[in-house]
């Protein structure tokens, strides 16, 4: 009979330690949710004081300075003039690394099919263009990106032996007075 109680009260015993065992874990059970807030990375670049995000093209016209000599007036082009454009890109916000591409070509309306590219100064550095390619394509890495890119692009009016405009059609450029140049920049974010 003894033996018969003790296991009754082992049983008993165990039956509430399981009970109060279940209750206390089901005290400190339970669920929540939320909401998580992230920074989506901006996309921020200028381009000649003009955010690209919401421009296909600059509202502003690019203008050349052209420094002029004994012959010929400063601003002003004519057969051997040289001068020279600016392209400021402020990209110090954007979150990302991205590439840039910027490529130049002589509009097909222009009255001057001789103007050339010279040279490129990208911060300082130099770089002659190759074949009449006019295009050039950098890289900026997110952790290098921490001052404004200032490229300068020279240009002139070729007038050398090898010029595909004779005389009488530089005369006739200047009666159309539209010297065009097309300036395509592109921008990709680097993955």
């Amino acid at each position: 009979m003894k033996k018969t109680i003790y296991s009754l009260l082992v049983i008993f015993s165990l039956t509430l330690c399981v009970f109060f065992i279940t209750e206390s874990y089901a005290k400190y059970l339970t669920s929540t949710e939320g909401n998580a807030k992230m920074n989506v990375a901006r996309w921020k670049i200028i381009v000649n004081n003009e955010d690209i995000k919401n421009n296909s093209s600059l509202t502003t016209q690019i203008t050349p300075t052209f420094l002029g000599n004994d012959n010929i007036a400063e601003n002003v082009i004519a057969p051997t003039s040289e001068g020279y454009f600016d392209l400021i890109i402020d990209a110090t916000e954007a979150d990302v690394s991205f590439k840039y591409n910027i490529d130049i070509e002589v509009d097909e309306n222009s009255s001057v099919q001789d103007l050339k590219i010279s040279k490129f100064v990208i911060d300082e550095e130099e770089i002659i263009p190759t074949d009449n390619t006019y295009s050039i394509e950098r890289q900026v890495l997110h952790r290098d990106n921490t001052q404004i890119i200032n490229i300068r692009v020279y240009i002139y009016w070729d007038d050398s032996e090898s010029a595909s405009m004779d005389n009488t059609m530089d005369t006739q450029a200047t009666i159309d007075n539209n010297a065009l140049l097309n300036v395509n920049l592109n921008f990709t974010q680097l993955v």
